[in-house]
């Protein structure tokens, strides 16, 4: 579904399509080998004639089908991708994948896709406080009815409902953010993580400049069996798409018929039924509410991969490969929905305004009629 062509755009953003495609997963694996190469080659551990042949390839050279069938043969991809690169420098063929293994490459890659869908995420998540915060000042003295446990309390501002929702994705963003800072690491470790094949110090020496070249962390001594970075940053998505779920379902709630305090803006054809032609459904905040439970669901996966054996565990590796590009598919696509829904929604303040006026002189009236010696407490 997340690559239907007609129901892609409803789930995800094509900017975040973009960054986990399989061409940008395969030219990022492609990256992390280049620049593992430049590295090295800067240290004099390989021919500076060798990282350049190896920067110069670019995926236009690889055969994807060819990568296709080594993975159904080994269960790795980056043991074909090895071997066509290899095979486009021949003459320099043992310098590449110099001292590295495949989850070096795969990790690395995978932070820095990451790295671009937070940034992706953060913005969207930016502009969607920014829509709030000219609603609230918009409606600075609007009221409204108040509802607690499904039952109308109090009135209160309008402004004040929707400075909860912003200031709950400001938290959110903040701890994205901050997952981000601890999460997105370089992997460069070898085999076990030890540096192995490397002699002493030459081996965190390649780590760092790999890191300060790509833009990502370095942590000690490796992660490649302790996933919680990759756990911390997902469990910030999912937190994320719990706030957006909620607002979501509640703006579906007051879309209703029965309180009709909120509306989307119309255009012929939008929200319309097949069956019954009166309805005009709001979308926006129904996509929002199912896309953020997906998101939120999918991220939570991720703890089922973190409980990895020993030293490395395919089994709950592999996991990763879906949950990490479906739980920022699926984020990106709530936050879209977000900020469609508050860029064109309309609330109407004269059935909130005139219903809480209604709803507080009724209660003020029943309340004077009811003395304490006949109040009945249930």
């Amino acid at each position: 579904m997340l690559n239907s062509h007609v129901y892609r755009d409803c789930y995800s953003s094509s900017e975040m399509r973009t960054v986990w495609s399989e061409q940008a997963t395969i030219s990022a694996w492609l990256k992390v080998e280049q620049v593992l190469a430049r590295c090295q080659a800067d240290l004099g551990l390989i021919p500076k004639e060798a990282a350049s042949m190896i920067e110069a390839i670019s995926i236009a050279d690889l055969d994807v089908d060819g990568l296709a069938s080594e993975m159904a043969l080994v269960g790795r991809p980056i043991v074909g991708l090895v071997k066509q690169l290899r095979s486009l420098v021949p003459e320099h063929g043992c310098h590449v994948h110099h001292n590295s293994t495949t989850q070096d490459i795969m990790d690395t890659a995978v932070a820095m896709q990451m790295k671009h869908s937070v940034d992706c995420i953060r913005a969207g998540t930016d502009r969607l406080i920014t829509q709030l915060k000219a609603h609230i000042a918009f409606h600075s003295s609007t009221t409204m009815m108040g509802r607690t446990n499904g039952q109308h309390a109090f009135p209160i501002r309008l402004a004040t409902k929707l400075q909860v929702w912003q200031s709950e994705l400001e938290r959110r963003s903040d701890a994205l953010d901050f997952s981000a800072s601890r999460g997105l690491n370089v992997q460069i470790g070898g085999p076990l993580g030890d540096f192995r094949g490397y002699e002493e110090g030459v081996g965190e020496t390649v780590r760092a400049a790999v890191a300060t070249r790509i833009g990502l962390g370095v942590i000690e001594p490796h992660w490649q069996s302790a996933r919680d970075g990759v756990a911390e940053i997902l469990t910030s998505l999912g937190l994320l798409c719990a706030t957006l779920c909620k607002i979501g379902h509640n703006v579906n709630l007051l879309s209703s018929s029965d309180i009709a305090e909120v509306s989307e803006g119309h255009m012929n054809g939008k929200g319309a039924s097949s069956s019954m032609h009166h309805k005009r459904n709001q979308r926006a905040s129904e996509f929002l509410e199912a896309v953020a439970r997906l998101g939120r669901q999918r991220s939570e996966q991720i703890g089922e991969f973190t409980l990895h054996q020993h030293e490395r565990s395919g089994g709950a590796w592999i996991g990763e490969w879906v949950v990490v590009p479906e739980a920022f598919l699926l984020t990106s696509g709530a936050v879209n929905w977000a900020e469609a829904l508050f860029a064109d929604i309309t609330f109407q303040t004269d059935q909130m305004q005139g219903r809480a006026k209604k709803i507080t002189g009724l209660s003020g009236a029943k309340a004077a009629a009811i003395s304490p010696s006949t109040a009945v407490v249930k």
